[in-house]
């Protein structure tokens, strides 16, 4: 999953926000040498990206993509998945969504201040420049993506990728999506509530 579905998962479940996004940053055994609460939110996102990667929604989704696109699939789906998520905002969290961004940044911004070594540079700027805004609209999605292609080792537009889907297959993975995240959201509890007893496998 991509930032902004962690951050949701991360409110909904009562973890730490922060935790939940250096998921991506952190590699290795827990505990990482972070507060208890960071390697928390750590240890939840990789239990959502292994349950994510694994689920035969997200694996449909994937397989949309044809050559070149697919390899890069993960990327692309996570991307629609946050995408959708801000489509359907109102049907998984009760506040509104500006509000919510605003108060997560402002919880990243706080931790980056308290973080040994401070919040990795791309979720801090996250923060400060409110990328997940620009994830409603199609063209915000493919600009971000275009930006990772950028970043890939053989740079190329990932946003083009989304134009190779038909109306039919934007369909199927939307609602794909729409059966995929309450099971997301269920499972994330389950887990956490799992980790917080002392069941950490």
């Amino acid at each position: 999953m991509n930032f902004l579905a962690h951050l949701h998962l991360a409110a909904h479940t009562q973890s730490s926000l922060t935790g939940n996004l250096l998921g991506d940053f952190v590699k290795g055994p827990l505990p990482s040498g972070l507060p208890a609460p960071f390697d928390e939110g750590i240890w939840l996102h990789r239990k959502i990206d292994a349950f994510t990667d694994a689920h035969p929604e997200h694996r449909a989704a994937v397989a949309h993509f044809e050559a070149p696109w697919r390899r890069f699939g993960g990327i692309l789906v996570d991307m629609l998945y946050d995408h959708w998520l801000c489509l359907h905002w109102r049907q998984f969290h009760p506040q509104a969504l500006p509000q919510f961004l605003g108060e997560s940044y402002g919880r990243l911004l706080a931790d980056d201040v308290s973080l040994p070594g401070g919040l990795p540079p791309p979720l801090r700027r996250m923060a400060q420049q409110d990328w997940l805004a620009s994830y409603q609209d199609r063209e915000g999605l493919i600009l971000t993506l275009n930006g990772i292609g950028r970043r890939l080792r053989r740079p190329l537009p990932l946003g083009e990728a989304l134009a190779t889907l038909d109306a039919a297959q934007w369909r199927a993975g939307e609602q794909g999506f729409l059966r995929f995240y309450p099971e997301l959201m269920h499972f994330s509890a389950l887990q956490l509530a799992a980790y917080r007893d002392g069941d950490l496998a």
